[in-house]
C-alpha cells in the first residue's frame, strides 16, 4: 500500500519541483528588471522658497524650474529645525531631533540609541553605494554636520568618492554657496555675476524696510540661487554624460530657511519653510503636493523609492509611490539651542494657523550671537539696529528687536502670511489656540522630546544642557580672554576656499 503510494507521489512532488524551480526563476527575471535608481539628494543651504517656480520674481533658475516641471514640487514642505544640524540630524535618523538627543546644533556627545541608525545604514544594506559630494559643485558639497557620534568603522558614508559601475548609489550633495560665509565670497559671486539680480526686481518682506542695502542684502542672496541653479545643471550633464540619469532620481531641498532676521534659527515660516521638488524615474511630470509634509517624510520616501522597508522607529512617511500614504494635518518642528544662544521653542503648524510655544521668552530674537555680528554673516543687522535704536523701523520691522518675546504666538497664515499678526490673545481665537496647545502638548509627549520635561505644576521646562562655549568658533573669537589657549586646531587651522 505504502509503495503504491510512493509510486504516485514522486510523480506529483516532481512536477511540483518543476513548477516552484520556474516560479523563482520568474520572480528572479523580475527582480532583475526593476533595476534600483540611483539617487541624488541636492541640499541647498539656508534658502527659503524664492524660486521663480514657488513664485518668486527677479531672478532665473532655469534648471530648478525644468525638474519642478518633470516632476512634483512640494508647497508646503517644512525642516523639522531651523538650523542646520539640528536639520539634517532628523533628515539622516528620520526622526525628529528632539526625540533622539540631536536638538542642539553640534552637539557631538549625543549618541544614537542601539536602534538608531543613519538612514545611509539602510541604503547599503540594499546594495547601494552612499557617497558624499560631488567636485563639481563649490567645496566640493562633502559637508555634513550631524548631532551625534559617528562610528568610524561604519561611516555614515563611504570612504569611496567615485561611483561605482553596476550598483545602486545614493549621492548627498551640500550645495553650500547660498550659506552665509564669513569672507566676501557672495559679493564675488554678485561681482563675477553676468546678469546680477536687479535691486528693483526684488520683494522686500514687510517685517524689513524697504532701504537700498536690504535690497542688495536680498539681490545678492537671489545670486546665489542662480549660482547653485547652475551647479545643479553641471551635476545633472554629468550624469547624463555618464549614462546614469535616466535611472536617477534628483532630489532638490533646502536644510532650513534663508539667512535673515525671522529666518534661519526661528520657527517663523522663513526659518523652516523650505523648498521640495523631486524627479527621476516612476515619478510623473507637472505634480503640486499641497499637503503638510516635513524632514522625516523625505527620510521615508528616500528609502522607499530606493525599495528598502522604513523601519518602525522612523516617524516619517513614504509621499512618493505609497498606497499607505496619508495627508497629516500638521508638521512640528523644534528650535533649541544655537551656538551660544541657548533658546528652546517648539511649533506646531496646519494649513491655516501656526502656533509657536516659547518656553524661554526671556531670551530676545536678536540675541547677540557672536555669528550673526560676523560684518558678511548678516550684513543689513547693524543697519537695522541703528534704524531701530533711532525709531525709524515701523510696529512689524521693530517686532524682531523686542527686549523679550512672547511666551505665545498664533498666527493664521492664509490671511496673515508674513506672521505680523500675533493673534494668541485675541478673544475670537482661544478656541483655535487651545486645540493647537493640545496638539503641540501631546507630540512633545508621544514624540519623548528631550528638551522639555514637567515640572511640579505639569508645566513644561526646558531641559538644559552643559556645553563647551571655546568650541564655538565665533563665540571663542569672542571671548578670546575666557578661551585663550582653549580652542581646538580646528578653529585655528585657516579653512582652504575654492575659487568663485
Amino acid at each position: 500500500m505504502l509503495e503504491r503510494l510512493m509510486k504516485h507521489a514522486r510523480p506529483q512532488t516532481a512536477n511540483y519541483l518543476l513548477i516552484l524551480l520556474m516560479l523563482l526563476v520568474f520572480i528572479s527575471l523580475s527582480v532583475q528588471g526593476k533595476t534600483q535608481p540611483n539617487i541624488v539628494l541636492l541640499m541647498a543651504e539656508d534658502i527659503g522658497i524664492d524660486l521663480p517656480s514657488y513664485g518668486a520674481k527677479g531672478l532665473q533658475t532655469p534648471n530648478l524650474d525644468k525638474l519642478a516641471k518633470n516632476g512634483i514640487q512640494f508647497n508646503r514642505f517644512y525642516t523639522n529645525s531651523p538650523i542646520c544640524s539640528t536639520s539634517r540630524t532628523s533628515l539622516m535618523t528620520g526622526m525628529y531631533q528632539t526625540s533622539m538627543g540631536g536638538h542642539h546644533h553640534r552637539d557631538k556627545t549625543n549618541v544614537l540609541p542601539e536602534h538608531v541608525k543613519p538612514m545611509t545604514h539602510y541604503l547599503r544594506q540594499a546594495g547601494y553605494s552612499v557617497l558624499l559630494g560631488n567636485e563639481l559643485v563649490y567645496t566640493a558639497g562633502r559637508k555634513l554636520d550631524l548631532n551625534f557620534q559617528t562610528d568610524k568603522k561604519n561611516p555614515v558614508f563611504d570612504r569611496k568618492k567615485k561611483i561605482e559601475a553596476g550598483k545602486p548609489f545614493f549621492m548627498q550633495i551640500q550645495l553650500k554657496m547660498t550659506h552665509r560665509a564669513m569672507d566676501d565670497t557672495w559679493q564675488q559671486v554678485r561681482k563675477a555675476s553676468k546678469h546680477p539680480v536687479s535691486l528693483s526686481d526684488v520683494e522686500v518682506p514687510p517685517y524689513l524696510p524697504d532701504h537700498p542695502e536690504v535690497r542688495l542684502d536680498i539681490a545678492t542672496y537671489y545670486d546665489t540661487l542662480e549660482y547653485i541653479d547652475h551647479e545643479i545643471g553641471l551635476v545633472q550633464q554629468q550624469l547624463k554624460a555618464q549614462g546614469l540619469l535616466e535611472n536617477t532620481i534628483i532630489i532638490f531641498m533646502g536644510d532650513n530657511g534663508r539667512c535673515q532676521i525671522r529666518g534661519k534659527s526661528y520657527l517663523f515660516e522663513d526659518g523652516i519653510h523650505v523648498p521640495l521638488i523631486v524627479a527621476g524615474p516612476g515619478i510623473s511630470a507637472n505634480q503640486i503636493n499641497n499637503d503638510m509634509t516635513d524632514g522625516i517624510d523625505l527620510t521615508a520616501s528616500i528609502l522607499h523609492l530606493a525599495g528598502v522597508q522604513v523601519p518602525e522607529h522612523m516617524q516619517g512617511q513614504a509621499l512618493l509611490n505609497n498606497p499607505n500614504y496619508q495627508a497629516k494635518g500638521a508638521i512640528y518642528a523644534a528650535r533649541d539651542r544655537h551656538d551660544e544662544i541657548v533658546d528652546n521653542s517648539r511649533t506646531v503648524v496646519e494649513k491655516r494657523y501656526k502656533y509657536i510655544a516659547n518656553f524661554m521668552p526671556q531670551v530676545p530674537w536678536d540675541a547677540r550671537m557672536a555669528y550673526y555680528d560676523k560684518p558678511t554673516v548678516r550684513p543689513i543687522l547693524p543697519l537695522l539696529r541703528e534704524l531701530h535704536t533711532a525709531g525709524k523701523l515701523n510696529a512689524d520691522q521693530a517686532y524682531f528687536f523686542a527686549k523679550t518675546k512672547p511666551r505665545e504666538q498664533l498666527y493664521d497664515l492664509e490671511n496673515d502670511p508674513w506672521e505680523l499678526n500675533n493673534l494668541a490673545d485675541s478673544a475670537a481665537h482661544q478656541k483655535i489656540k487651545a486645540r493647537l496647545v493640545k496638539k503641540l502638548d501631546q507630540w512633545i509627549e508621544n514624540s519623548n522630546d528631550h528638551g522639555l520635561s514637567k515640572d511640579a505644576n505639569g508645566d513644561w521646562q526646558p531641559v538644559l544642557k552643559a556645553f563647551d562655549l571655546c568650541s564655538i568658533r565665533s563665540a571663542a573669537e569672542r571671548n578670546k580672554t575666557l578661551c585663550a589657549g582653549k580652542t581646538g586646531k580646528k578653529n585655528k587651522k585657516k579653512k582652504k576656499t575654492d575659487k568663485v
